[in-house]
């Protein structure tokens, strides 16, 4: 129940500004992605 107060308050502390959000991860495009940009550019 403490854990679920908590998990609360924090998201809302980040929904009024006040904490930081955690970071999410990057997408990293892959090469795949890349190759078909480029075959679309040439054509």
């Amino acid at each position: 129940m403490k854990e679920k107060i908590q998990n609360w308050l924090h998201d809302l502390g980040v929904a009024l500004g006040l904490i930081e959000p955690p970071l999410q991860p990057v997408p990293v495009r892959t090469d795949d992605e890349q190759r078909r940009r480029q075959q679309q550019r040439r054509r």
